[in-house]
């Protein structure tokens, strides 16, 4: 007899397949919050690292290259001798600059990654102070023409020939009659009025020396960083003060080979040799090392020579017996590298830190909105599995095997979805892989099976209770919801002591930071649960004398059996919470980026850059709709001695009278003392930076490069004039011991009431000339808010808005799904009693409406309060620019946008969600009530 057949269909593979594809659209809902969550977990760590290199890169661009490079200065020349091997240089320029390139290329090849990878060749360029290069035959009292002879080894490869021929080799003695060729840059000849072929005599140690201009140069890259490094080397410098004849200075350059023979007759000449940084090399993910490795590297002397001094024999003389010394000159021994990459480095992990603190506290919210509608949606996927689970128990399935069902079950919804959304997230955000966010893709992928297997009972058939019956320890829910109020109010109280820390590359994220608000916001649901049942049991006490079935029932069930428990209350509060923190950060930020702009352009209008003419300010202040102009006549670094105690100090020198002209009713005028432009007294008096009064009240006797002055007032260290904390700012009248020429880069403007601002900007423009900047503060704004750092911390809070509002309606409407086999179960007998589709509305209504205006009102609190513990923390100034951190600032009409959508979008949630239930029930009523 032939054993029994088993159906196809009833195959565990089968059934199992039947189960999970039963009912499939609360298993699609896990599954795309899962891809959801495993897509920003591996998107949004590579997103945050292009921001901030993209950040870096924007702050470094902004820096001139010398300012970046590594860069040592030595008061003497190379040391003579040609390089080992291979050289790119000429023959008889290697036999002078060879020998220091090769050491200098030796360093650079010792360097370790990724110091030695953000560097470039080494480059070299000596030159020395400035000389009067006099026009044969020019009339006194008419321009003063002065060259910087110049000596770059590569000079071929940085300018092309425009004009004319290289300079020759010299081989005559200086001082002499034997002429010496140099080229000059187009621009820097065409100031300096000097034709190719022309000849003029430069006054040299010891007498003077013919020159002639051989030809005319232009660089093959102008942008460049080799110019930072050669301020005068294509532009002359001019000094115009409308008093004296204009002065023009700029690079002259010589062959190169041929320094020794100008070695002992030019004056305090200045060897630059630095390692150019590339700055596509420098990303944000090294600057935890780079800080290190520069740190390091500028800490010690470097050989690049033998910093001996070498003799050079007198010429023959005719005159036998006469005395003649050997001349000598000094050539380079060990230097120091110095850089400001490691203060830019810093300055850039400052912004990274404040963006990533004010992300992840933001995230945070998000985050654990996910992980509470998670929940929902494995209760929502378990109820759906109940009945087949209780069959499947009834008929002999043991705990491990209804557990096991249940793990697979999660590990099919999730891991596919994990899988999906983590590779969107890598070919979405290209980058460097790396284990950023992996972790908590794997958590997503794992956290649905947990969640399902956590909700099977322990034992078999499966028992239902009833929850407004108890069941739950209410000792242990008052220590857990006491532990979270604490937790809260410590978390809190520490974040608001500690203040703002100081940010430091690598430092990462502030846990306490993240950690404090979800902890405000558990509280916040602490507080919701205990507190919305008090109105609600007065409402249901008054609803029971009044007429009508729907008001009280709605009420009863609410406060009997609430269908919303901790979760969904989380997930309303984090989202709306969210929603309004955001909302006044970018409200915060926007205003105070707004008065930080306006304070550092200091009027209606700042120009800057080029020195600026006596007939250039004349014509500014003649452009119709400009009211006022106050030149900045100089700032120079001075040198602040104390009691034997020095500090760099900005001098800034300006007219007070014009000053206060210009700055006259404006809430960011610097208070100029009534005494600032007194002049006749035994000391000058200044106004100081705050810096540099507490530098002072250490006591003691102070000079102003040997100069005495006198404080008569102390004012916040941000000004319109230099960026540098510490500055002293004089009257122009009182400047002569400080500074020889007052000539103006920068020129502060004040437009009339009424005037064309936008006809006024372009005159000025036009007549400061190309070299120049005019800056307004709306414009500054803007430039401030087009940052990387800026924009990501706009998109960032705007996507939390998003997602959080999102999140917030399908919690309400998992919530709703939740209860809906307890309304299958009533509604049908309501229906029997009479009760018509709008009653079940209204019903519905209830079901969800009294704990989620509760969980909306305690979320606009704490998203009006979270602000205020963020900043607490965070350095915003890094996004506003100011010196300040500015006021938390509420723009109601925007917070009350966002609220009005996130309620508008969480009602139509509820809305859709209830209306599919009803149709349900109605279709099923009568079979359902039957089973039961």
């Amino acid at each position: 007899m032939s054993g029994a057949r088993r159906h196809p269909g009833l195959s565990a593979p089968s059934l199992l397949w039947r189960h999970s594809a039963t009912d499939p659209g609360a298993a699609l809902v896990v599954a795309l919050l899962v891809l959801l969550g495993c897509f920003l977990a591996v998107a949004t760590p590579r997103t945050v690292a292009a921001l901030h290199t993209a950040a870096l890169a924007e702050q470094l661009a902004a820096r001139p290259a010398s300012e970046l490079d590594l860069t040592a200065e030595a008061r003497s020349g190379p040391d003579p001798g040609p390089s080992e091997g291979a050289s790119t240089l000429p023959d008889d320029v290697d036999a002078v600059w060879g020998a220091q390139e090769q050491r200098l290329r030796d360093l650079r090849s010792a360097l370790p990654e990724p110091l030695r990878g953000a560097t470039g060749d080494p480059l070299t360029v000596l030159v020395a102070d400035p000389v009067v290069a006099a026009v044969p035959g020019a009339e006194p009292g008419g321009p003063i023409y002065r060259i910087q002879p110049g000596f770059d080894p590569r000079l071929r490869e940085h300018v092309r020939l425009t004009e004319g021929d290289w300079p020759a080799a010299f081989a005559g003695e200086v001082p002499g009659s034997t002429p010496a060729e140099i080229v000059l840059a187009d621009a820097v000849a065409e100031r300096l009025a000097w034709a190719v072929g022309e000849r003029r005599d430069v006054a040299v140690l010891g007498g003077t020396l013919p020159v002639v201009l051989s030809g005319t140069v232009e660089p093959v890259d102008p942008e460049a960083g080799f110019w930072t490094h050669l301020p005068t080397g294509l532009r002359a410098s001019v000094i115009d003060n409308g008093i004296s004849a204009p002065t023009y200075t700029g690079v002259a350059y010589l062959d190169p080979g041929s320094w020794q023979r100008f070695a002992t007759s030019v004056a305090a000449p200045v060897m630059q040799v630095w390692l150019p940084i590339e700055l596509d090399q420098v990303r944000a993910t090294d600057t935890s090392l780079l800080s290190a490795q520069l740190g390091e590297f500028g800490s010690v002397a470097h050989s690049l020579g033998s910093g001996a001094w070498i003799e050079i024999p007198p010429p023959p003389t005719s005159t036998p017996g006469t005395f003649v010394p050997y001349l000598s000159y000094s050539v380079v021994g060990d230097v120091g590298f110095t850089s400001g990459l490691r203060d830019a480095l810093v300055a850039a992990a400052v912004s990274a830190t404040a963006v990533d603190a004010v992300l992840a506290t933001i995230a945070s919210g998000p985050v654990g909105v996910v992980v509470a509608v998670l929940l929902l949606g494995a209760r929502v996927v378990f109820e759906r599995r109940r009945a087949g689970l209780e069959l499947a128990a009834a008929r002999g399935a043991s705990p491990g095997q209804l557990r096991g069902i249940l793990a697979l079950e999660g590990l099919a919804i999730a891991v596919p979805a994990a899988i999906v959304g983590a590779a969107v997230g890598v070919a979405a955000v290209p980058g460097d892989l790396g284990i950023e966010g992996w972790w908590i893709a794997a958590g997503f992928a794992l956290v649905p099976a947990a969640l399902l297997v956590s909700r099977a009972p322990a034992l078999s058939p499966l028992r239902r209770a009833r929850s407004d019956l108890g069941g739950r320890s209410g000792r242990w829910r008052a220590v857990l919801e006491a532990l979270v109020l604490v937790l809260a109010a410590v978390a809190v109280l520490l974040l608001v002591r500690r203040g703002v820390g100081d940010a430091r590359p690598g430092q990462g994220v502030d846990p306490l930071l993240a950690a404090t608000p979800l902890l405000l916001a558990l509280a916040a649901c602490v507080l919701v649960l205990r507190l919305y049942p008090l109105p609600l049991g007065r409402l249901v006490r008054r609803m029971a004398e009044r007429p009508g079935l729907v008001p009280f029932l709605g009420a009863a069930r609410a406060l009997r059996d609430p269908t919303a428990g901790l979760v969904p209350v989380l997930a309303v509060v984090v989202g709306v919470a969210v929603a309004v923190t955001s909302a006044v950060l970018l409200g915060t930020v926007r205003s105070g980026t707004e008065a930080a702009s306006a304070e550092r352009v200091g009027a209606d209008v700042a120009v800057s850059g080029a020195p600026f003419t006596r007939a250039q300010l004349d014509a500014f202040e003649a452009v119709p709709g400009v009211e006022a102009i106050a030149p900045v006549y100089s700032t120079r670094p001075g040198r602040l001695e104390v009691d034997g105690r020095d500090r760099t100090a900005t001098i800034v020198v300006v007219s007070a009278q014009e000053l206060r002209r210009v700055q006259q009713g404006r809430p960011d005028a610097i208070d100029l003392p009534a005494g600032l432009d007194a002049t006749g007294g035994e000391a000058t008096p200044v106004l100081v930076s705050r810096p540099i009064a507490d530098f002072l009240a250490q006591g003691g006797d102070a000079e102003l490069d040997g100069e005495p002055f006198e404080v008569i007032g102390v004012a916040d260290p941000s000004t319109p004039f230099t960026g540098r904390p510490t500055w002293m700012l004089m009257d122009r009248e009182n400047a002569a011991p400080f500074t020889e020429t007052l000539v103006p880069r920068s020129v502060l403007v004040r437009l009339a009431p009424g005037a064309d601002a936008a006809a006024a900007v372009s005159a000025l423009s036009e007549l400061a000339g190309a070299e120049a900047a005019v800056t307004t503060a709306d414009e500054l704004a803007s430039e401030l808010g087009s940052r990387p750092d800026a924009r990501g911390l706009t998109v960032g809070l705007v996507a939390a808005i998003v997602i959080s509002t999102l999140l917030t309606a399908l919690a309400i409407t998992l919530t709703l799904a939740v209860g809906r086999p307890a309304r299958e179960r009533l509604l049908p007998l309501l229906a029997t009693l009479g009760l018509g589709r709008r009653g079940e509305r209204a019903l519905v209504g209830w079901e969800i409406a009294p704990v989620t205006v509760a969980a909306v009102v305690a979320g606009v609190a704490l998203g009006a309060v979270v602000p205020w513990i963020v900043l607490a923390g965070v350095d915003v100034r890094t996004f506003t620019g100011g010196s300040t951190a500015p006021l938390v600032a509420y723009d109601w009409p925007l917070i009350g946008a966002i609220v009005a959508t996130s309620i508008a979008v969480s009602i139509a949630a509820a809305a859709v969600a209830a209306s599919v239930g009803a149709r349900a029930s109605a279709a099923r009523a009568t079979r359902i009530e039957e089973e039961r």
